[in-house]
């Protein structure tokens, strides 16, 4: 057996996690901090690959130790460890502990004299160490028997490399920190003297003593330093020695390690949902008791005749639960389930799935049986229900989650099973205990409304529209495709001109040896692989060479044929039409997404982005009615903040842009130019997202103090604005939360984090949440309400995009004003505001003519 001790120095490991995941603010759906916990654990596991028989991590005690009672300022001025650090030290022992590794402290000593101490007990015993930090002072104890693993750069360190490196033996690295000091541990050595040129006497006159008795024939400042700070030296090698005989009260036995034995602690990184180290882990304790499941029965289906007795056995059954992933699984009672699978041989086939779909997807509608789901409208998707024709959903596992979890919903069946019921199994059965248990928490924080009736209609309507996708016209698309490659070739000629050769006009480092070595233009920042030719630094430099914006465009061009044009072609159906999948549980404000397409992305700021709405067009013999809401965001926050002056602004029916302008920079509104109407609308905008006169500068391209002042003037005029936005951010420090006008909520761990930024982000959210959030009920309320006019009035017209504020409808001619006027009417008529909500709507041939 290797006979391997690994001796880990704690606190360098902990930090140097910490801060490796500083800036992703990792944190459990709560908002527990968890970055030094990943961070720790995935390195203390990519470590035992090295197949340890000894583990132990040793851990600074917090209190003086031997060194500050003959030295008081030994590591003074040591900034404290961050807040969310602090939080994450006690549970990395705890989780330590339970995976049966030694933790080892002791009172009055560092952790660099524990790994010391325990790297000459193994020696004795006939045992090699590898003693794992990130700290260069443990190179000291580099022996035959003992190595560094260093963090710092993750390579081996022994006595062979240390020599190569530095050209010093592991004894003369106290010597070397004697001579140079150390800023961070607060140890003087000799003033003036750094690495280089410690080295340098090291190399010349052998070890430390030498080096200071020959301080006479030193030349210049640097003798009489070093005969000045001779006892500061001395003093210095003997704060820098680690101390390899502390009174730790362990032994090597204490410290034996088994593998088998960090299963332990699988169940409490779930809960901390550290999922991909619980994963790598062994076993695990079952769940505890208050937390356990019933066990259910798995039974296998591989074939038709067994997918019927499965659905024959389900007839009595109140409620079906069905998930989809990886495979189609069912079940109707908490006890059993069943799994679509593979035969018993390697020639047994498992049957067709979309057959086992279709069976069930019809047993479901026969028999009028409810669902319980994880991602219903997958399992729709599978089973083929017809768009008018679904079960009843009574319960989506997907769905609820979400909206107790805004910010981190889960990803899959498998993580919610872990965090909700705490196994790692993933049964259908467990959908009957996780509704109860869900529904409550669901009830506990006032959200059975928003699900009942909001999130669980909507997934029908948003079904629907999958299904039914969005005809395109391909000539349209060979068109765009033909007059955007037309333009690009120009650029591409013209960048070439101006270049004097040709080049990968989208390789980053082709470009950026073009502009910034053969043009000389100003570089900006670079990334490890060369310059930066981000649209940020490009921008900055486009006044100063034409070839620079003739770049932009004909990056925008390809992106923008590429994506979308070439892209839409490939994902249309046979009949032409385009099927894009609505995510419902992706944003933390509750706003829809959209993917394969995402049809948000089209950039319809600008002309070409525009063109591209031409190719949506309507079913043979209808025509498309769209409707949107106007400028929904800015009156919910006037309703919100209760601001008289800007609900008056609002109501008066006039641009509210011109009229903000008017009241602001104190102008009559007729003599409100563009100039003041931009500004007023970049502030009105602004605010919503809590806008920094800075970052209002910037949008406007004005010095920073008039931001500062357009602002403030804004604030002189709707003081009620003001105080709804620290009154917003006070309040969702008090709940943990923002919330919407319905009660949606969005939980901001990131108000009680230590990272300045991360906190500033967190208030952000507070002011914006409340009126984004709000703004997304309303358009999904509005989509349940339209679908449901339009199916019980009879139309044969029918949804078919949502995006952002705007409503597409795919009707017939003849229904087309009735149309209009419902979606007008719906859409107005979701909530009674103190600002009336406003609905426009058209008609057109094409979504293009819709706006």
């Amino acid at each position: 057996m290797n006979r391997l001790l690994m001796a880990i120095d704690g606190n360098s490991l902990l930090f140097q996690a910490y801060h490796a995941f500083y800036k992703a603010n990792l944190t459990t759906r709560d908002g527990f901090p968890t970055g030094a916990l990943k961070g720790f654990f995935t390195k203390f596991l990519e470590l035992l690959k090295q197949e340890p028989s000894h583990v132990l991590v040793a851990f600074d005690v917090h209190q003086p130790t031997f060194r500050h009672e003959k030295y008081p300022d030994y590591k003074l001025g040591r900034k404290p460890a961050d807040e969310d650090l602090r939080k994450q030290m006690p549970v990395v022992r705890e989780l330590l502990h339970s995976m049966g590794v030694a933790v080892i402290e002791c009172p009055g000593y560092e952790g660099d004299d524990i790994l010391g101490t325990f790297a000459r007990k193994a020696e004795a015993a006939d045992m090699d160490t590898l003693i794992v930090t990130g700290d260069r002072d443990s190179f000291q104890l580099i022996t035959d028997r003992t190595r560094i693993y260093y963090t710092k750069d993750n390579s081996i360190v022994d006595t062979a490399t240390l020599m190569e490196k530095y050209g010093l033996t592991p004894d003369r690295m106290r010597d070397l920190k004697a001579l140079m000091g150390d800023s961070s541990d607060h140890i003087p050595g000799v003033a003036g003297v750094g690495e280089k040129t410690a080295l340098k006497l090291l190399s010349e006159y052998g070890d430390l003593e030498s080096v200071l008795s020959h301080a006479g024939e030193v030349k210049g400042k640097l003798g009489e330093r070093l005969a000045a700070d001779t006892e500061n030296a001395r003093f210095s090698y003997w704060l820098g020695t680690i101390a390899t005989d502390a009174p730790v009260r362990e032994t090597l036995d204490d410290c034996a390690f088994d593998f088998e034995r960090t299963g332990a602690a699988k169940q409490r990184l779930y809960e901390l949902e550290l999922n991909s180290v619980a994963d790598k882990l062994p076993g695990g304790e079952p769940p505890k008791q208050d937390d356990a499941v019933p066990e259910a029965e798995t039974v296998p289906v591989t074939d038709p005749d067994g997918m019927r007795s499965a659905l024959e056995a389900l007839k009595d059954c109140e409620a079906i639960a069905v998930t989809a992933f990886p495979t189609l699984s069912f079940a109707g009672t908490p006890d059993r389930a069943y799994v679509l699978t593979a035969g018993e041989t390697l020639f047994d086939a498992c049957m067709d799935e979309d057959e086992a779909y279709r069976m069930l997807g019809a047993f479901l509608l026969a028999h009028k049986k409810p669902m319980l789901a994880f991602d219903a409208k997958a399992v729709f998707h599978r089973c083929g229900f017809s768009a008018d024709e679904l079960p009843t959903l009574r319960f989506d596992a997907m769905l609820s989650d979400y909206l107790l979890q805004s910010n981190r919903p889960v990803e899959n069946y498998e993580t919610l099973c872990r965090a909700w019921l705490k196994t790692e199994k993933a049964s259908p059965a467990y959908l009957f205990t996780l509704y109860p248990r869900m529904e409550r928490a669901i009830r506990e924080n006032g959200l059975e409304a928003l699900e009942r009736d909001v999130e669980l209609p909507l997934l029908n309507v948003l079904y629907s529209m999958e299904r039914t996708g969005f005809m395109t016209d391909a000539n349209v698309l060979d068109e765009l495709h033909a007059r955007f490659s037309e333009t690009a070739n120009m650029l591409e000629a013209r960048i070439y001109d101006a270049a004097g050769e040709r080049f990968n006009i989208l390789s980053t480092k082709q470009l950026g040896r073009i502009l910034f070595e053969k043009l000389g233009l100003p570089s900006g920042k670079k990334t490890k692989t060369g310059f930066s030719t981000d649209a940020d630094t490009l921008e900055a430099i486009a006044p100063l060479h034409p070839i620079v914006n003739d770049v932009l465009q004909y990056r925008f061009l390809m992106k923008l044929d590429s994506t979308f044009v070439e892209g839409m072609k490939k994902q249309r159906d046979a009949n032409g039409r385009i099927h894009s999948r609505f995510m419902q549980c992706v944003t933390a404000t509750g706003r829809i997404s959209s993917t394969e397409p995402n049809l948000q992305n089209i950039p319809v700021r600008t002309p070409e982005g525009r063109e591209i709405r031409k190719a949506f067009v309507p079913s043979a013999g209808n025509v498309l009615v769209g409707a949107d809401y106007s400028q929904i965001e800015l009156r919910l926050l006037a309703h919100i903040s209760g601001d008289e002056s800007f609900i008056a602004a609002f109501n008066s029916g006039e641009d509210i842009h011109a009229r903000t302008a008017a009241e602001v920079f104190h102008v009559p509104l007729e003599n409100v130019t563009s100039e003041l109407r931009s500004a007023a609308k970049a502030v009105n905008f602004g605010i919503v997202y809590g806008i920094s006169d800075f970052g209002l500068a910037r949008n406007l391209g004005i010095p920073v103090p008039r931001a500062a002042d357009y602002i403030r003037r804004y604030f002189d005029r709707y003081p009620k604005v003001q105080a709804y936005l620290k009154e917003s951010v006070a309040r969702a420090k008090e709940r943990g939360c923002a919330e919407t006008l319905f009660g949606r909520k969005r939980p901001l761990p990131e108000l009680a984090a230590s990272n300045y930024n991360v906190r500033q982000f967190g208030e952000r959210v507070a002011m914006n949440m409340p009126i984004q959030g709000t703004a997304a009920d309303v358009i999904k309320i509005a989509m349940v309400r339209v679908d449901r006019a339009l199916r019980d009035g009879g139309f044969k017209a029918r949804l078919v995009l949502q995006i952002h504020d705007e409503l597409i409808v795919d009707t017939p001619r003849d229904e087309a004003g009735r149309v209009m006027e419902l979606m007008q009417r719906t859409m107005e008529g979701v909530a009674d505001f103190s600002v009336r909500l406003v609905a426009e709507a058209k008609c057109g041939e094409s979504w293009y003519e819709t706006k």
